[in-house]
């Protein structure tokens, strides 16, 4: 059974069609909220569809268009929601205001660990910063989502215990296919950010084409497709299980 444990099916792109996306992937998604009405419809999806299951969470650039109270709120309101993963969060340079999102980052984590489910991490010219804070923070179960950080950085993450979920887009970018050398079996799930980051650029992205990634792993590992696809689905069942 395949997984994509980082899409993103509630975003308008899916509104035609949404039902045949998912009825062509015969394998488990995790679908991301990144902000807060779009949790709820993360909600009403994993209700909707059993190979659905939800991660709750505000992405940095939202977390700057919000008040503490209303973040506070949202905590809250995901605590009490009990989905399968925290997440899309973590810390992005383009945004600015690091301290707050820092702050809130951290508060995730604490979430995260208090819950005892995965963190499903956003970075982007933050890596260093990210890895840091997990560390501090003592961060238990971590994703890192399309991680584009040195291979010195990402030697970090594993010895640290983090996972990597690896996006179809490492069919032409070298870094991926590193990352892949590098990291353990043991530590690598597969994701699409879906309807972003499609292998054809400019074309929407959707879960199926996580088959395309683990035939990538395979080859880059040695590995058999069948075999790599069971120990992606094993890493899953012990993070998210």
């Amino acid at each position: 059974m395949l997984v994509d444990v980082h899409a993103h099916l509630t975003y308008e792109k899916f509104d035609e069609d949404l039902d045949e996306v998912i009825g062509r992937f015969k394998g488990i998604i995790i679908t991301n909220g990144t902000f807060v009405e779009d949790n709820r419809k993360v909600l009403e999806l994993a209700k909707k569809y059993s190979n659905v299951k939800p991660a709750l969470g505000i992405y940095p650039e939202h977390v700057l268009e919000m008040n503490d109270d209303g973040l506070k709120e949202e905590l809250k309101f995901i605590e009490d929601s009990k989905p399968v993963a925290i997440g899309e969060v973590g810390l992005d340079g383009t945004y600015g205001d690091m301290d707050k999102q820092v702050f809130w980052f951290k508060e995730f984590i604490k979430l995260s660990n208090k819950l005892e489910i995965p963190i499903i991490v956003h970075t982007r010219k933050a890596e260093a910063k990210v890895v840091e804070v997990l560390e501090e923070m003592k961060a238990k179960k971590v994703v890192l989502h399309c991680f584009s950080g040195s291979m010195k950085l990402v030697e970090k993450a594993e010895k640290l215990g983090y996972n990597f979920s690896v996006p179809v887009i490492i069919t032409y970018l070298d870094h991926f296919k590193e990352l892949v050398k590098k990291v353990s079996i043991t530590k690598l799930l597969t994701e699409t950010d879906a309807p972003f980051l499609s292998n054809v650029k400019g074309s929407r992205n959707e879960p199926m084409n996580v088959a395309i990634t683990v035939k990538e792993i395979a080859k880059l590992k040695g590995m058999d497709s069948i075999e790599v696809e069971n120990s992606i689905l094993m890493n899953y069942k012990k993070l998210f299980n």
